[in-house]
């Protein structure tokens, strides 16, 4: 329905045109003069702000000549059809089979995302159409209509539609893909081939990890669940949350295993070990380096401690302890053994960083950063430790045999076992 805005003299007549998202005005011949104020007063009052350009434009076209009585443009939208169409923020080309798991070639194709990032969304050619971006009024063109239930139906796996904004959003961090189905989906688990990992270069993911097999010769970075559904041999792993290990972790004494999450594996063997939390194993720990600010658990009918040295921050407890071949075990609970051999290692970084401090400027300075933040969580470890509740004791134990020697110290008493002994079980001392 169109709209139309008189001035106070009966002159001056301003048409709003809705079909054709337009204006016209139409001056009448009174014996009155026409003043500009009266017109910019009209246009003013119907709102209009945009179109002008374009109502020149058509009237140059159109040999348009202004004559009383005879409506002529004042405004117009060249409002020409919009289409909308589904815009990747993504490769789509890149097909995920996810029944076949996914192989390293393909995985370092993919770029990752945020939860709550765009990862497509519906986008008309008002830009590219060559026709009015907003209509008189000032306002965006409505990019066209979608078929909100046929959109809602694409949002697959992590992955909401929001139909206000016409985004698809994802719900998780992960690798955006197409389904089989077609569907924009969010992948957020990675299943890999053990052997696929390549042991010549460092491998990060953002997302939980499974490992398929042995992982040897790795240097790994996990920022979310890590399981190793086999043994691990001489890698280097950092996890951000939980790593679980079906079998054996063996020779990883070079940058260790760093978990900030929980730790559980069948055994390890000549390893060094940095665990924030729960440390749980089902059978033998030989000849290790072990710092965990947590709990130590080991299976109560066949686990053992053998050799190395074994830190705790929490209770220690384990099947036996001590070795055959009369090497010497420690076991120990201290205060945020983690975080302590954290440091340590941070420190010597730094100082071989320091042979080059020029050319190593941007690393000092990130782990100058790691290091504060690590000697800020050992004095939060120390407050903590000292505002424990008094019921609240360590506790070491040893279910069946200890063998000598055997040293066994919570915080800062010593207990020396120089001849085998059997349920073995001490308590923090005040």
């Amino acid at each position: 329905m169109n709209r139309t805005f008189t001035n106070k003299a009966g002159n001056l007549v301003l048409e709003l045109r809705q079909e054709t998202m337009s204006a016209w005005l139409t001056i009448t011949k009174s014996g009155k003069l026409t003043d500009e104020a009266d017109i910019l007063a009209l246009i003013e009052e119907a709102g209009i702000k945009t179109g002008f350009d374009e109502a020149l434009r058509y009237s140059s076209e159109n040999s348009l000549e202004k004559e009383y009585g005879v409506p002529f443009p004042i405004a117009i939208c060249n409002l020409k059809e919009s289409s909308s169409t589904l815009r990747y923020h993504f490769n789509p080309d890149l097909q995920i089979n996810l029944g076949q798991g996914i192989n390293f070639p393909d995985l370092e194709k993919l770029s990752y995302v945020e939860p709550s990032a765009v990862v497509a969304d519906y986008s008309n050619n008002i830009f590219e159409q060559g026709g009015s971006i907003y209509d008189i009024f000032g306002e965006l063109i409505n990019p066209g209509n979608i078929d909100e239930e046929q959109a809602q139906g694409l949002a697959g796996d992590n992955v909401t539609f929001d139909a206000p904004n016409r985004e698809f959003i994802a719900q998780k961090t992960g690798y955006p893909y197409l389904d089989d189905l077609g569907r924009i989906s969010v992948l957020d688990i990675i299943i890999i081939e053990g052997e696929e990992i390549p042991g010549d270069t460092s491998f990060r993911t953002p997302l939980d990890l499974v490992v398929e097999g042995n992982l040897a010769c790795a240097k790994l970075t996990c920022g979310g669940n890590l399981t190793i559904k086999g043994d691990v041999h001489s890698s280097s792993i950092f996890a951000a949350k939980d790593l679980h290990v079906e079998g054996e972790i063996i020779g990883c004494n070079k940058n260790g295993i760093q978990v900030l999450g929980e730790l559980s594996c069948a055994g390890m063997c000549d390893s060094k070990i940095l665990c924030r939390q729960l440390l749980r194993f089902s059978g033998k720990i030989e000849n290790c380096n072990i710092a965990c600010d947590g709990e130590i658990l080991g299976n109560s009918d066949d686990s053992e401690i053998s050799g190395g040295i074994t830190q705790a921050g929490a209770s220690i407890t384990i099947a036996n302890a001590g070795s055959d071949n009369g090497s010497s075990t420690e076991i120990e609970i201290a205060i945020s053994p983690f975080y302590r051999a954290l440091l340590m290692q941070l420190t010597r970084e730094l100082i071989r960083l320091k042979d080059d401090s020029e050319g190593n400027a941007v690393a000092i300075v990130e782990l100058q950063a790691k290091i504060k933040t690590c000697e800020n969580e050992l004095d939060e470890g120390l407050n903590a430790f000292l505002r424990r509740p008094l019921e609240d004791k360590k506790c070491i134990k040893i279910l069946q045999e200890t063998k000598a020697p055997t040293t066994i110290r919570i915080l800062k008493h010593t207990y020396q076992i120089n001849k085998p002994e059997r349920q073995l079980e001490l308590v923090e001392k005040e």
